[in-house]
């Protein structure tokens, strides 16, 4: 069966090899002074003792695919990954679904909070916590532990109407909805006009025909609409700087095979 791969999808593999074939428009990110670094570990600390079992955990890395990804948000452009937070052993853990590079099996994952939020490879974190009874919080638990135990898959093709695959925040909207009795339900983001013919064009510009399916209108966990929700206060976050920009796509005119 054809794979059909959503818009989402489509520009994080093309930027994602966009990365790694030479180009020299590719912008590394730069080591920070270790003044800095100490400043900004003292920061995450500050931030990672106020996690509590449930947390909502995001953060935005520092390369030009968290640029671009942060930017499927539309209130709110800050952050690029999300997780949940529980104790395992006695340690606090942050459950995520993540691919690239950092994840190359496409399975959820559990990472010790520094490595989660380390201020080497991230300019933005933050913690916000939903208002869940002790039951919900125990469900919600179970749900994360389940698909971490069960090698839950990473969602390529950012498909709302599939549970056997799920990407980051569709697996933590679910999980709190299933936990809550849908007592919590999250709002939704379609890509709008002016992202659609940002990174349509960007397709184009990389001799990259996009198919008529892959240019509609689609809905999607945005990862602002995690934490833009009633049932959901922020309780901590710390903001770098910005992310390093995505590479600059050679323009079809300047485009050499």
């Amino acid at each position: 069966m054809k794979r059909t791969l959503s818009l989402i999808s489509v520009i994080i593999v093309v930027v994602a090899c966009s990365d790694n074939d030479g180009n020299a428009n590719a912008i590394k990110p730069v080591p920070l002074p270790d003044s800095v670094l100490t400043k900004r570990w003292e920061a995450i600390k500050v931030l990672k003792d106020s996690i509590r079992e449930g947390d909502l955990v995001l953060r935005c890395g520092n390369d030009h695919i968290s640029e671009s990804l942060r930017d499927f948000s539309q209130q709110e452009k800050l952050y690029s990954h999300s997780g949940l937070a529980f104790r395992h052993n006695g340690e606090m853990l942050i459950y995520s679904n993540m691919a690239g590079d950092i994840n190359p099996n496409e399975v959820m994952r559990r990472d010790n909070v520094d490595s989660f939020l380390t201020p080497v490879n991230n300019v933005a974190a933050g913690v916000y916590r939903y208002d869940l009874s002790h039951e919900e919080l125990q469900k919600l638990k179970g749900i994360a532990e389940t698909h971490y135990n069960n090698k839950l898959q990473f969602d390529m093709n950012f498909d709302l109407s599939t549970d056997d695959k799920m990407y980051c925040a569709e697996l933590i909207s679910k999980a709190v909805e299933n936990a809550s009795g849908k007592r919590i339900s999250f709002s939704t983001s379609l890509i709008n006009k002016s992202l659609k013919e940002k990174y349509l064009k960007k397709l184009l510009e990389k001799k990259i025909v996009p198919s008529a399916k892959m240019a509609d209108q689609k809905e999607y966990i945005a990862l602002d609409n995690l934490y833009f929700n009633s049932h959901c206060k922020e309780v901590l976050k710390v903001v770098f700087g910005e992310p390093q920009k995505p590479i600059k796509f050679p323009t079809p005119e300047n485009y050499q095979q």
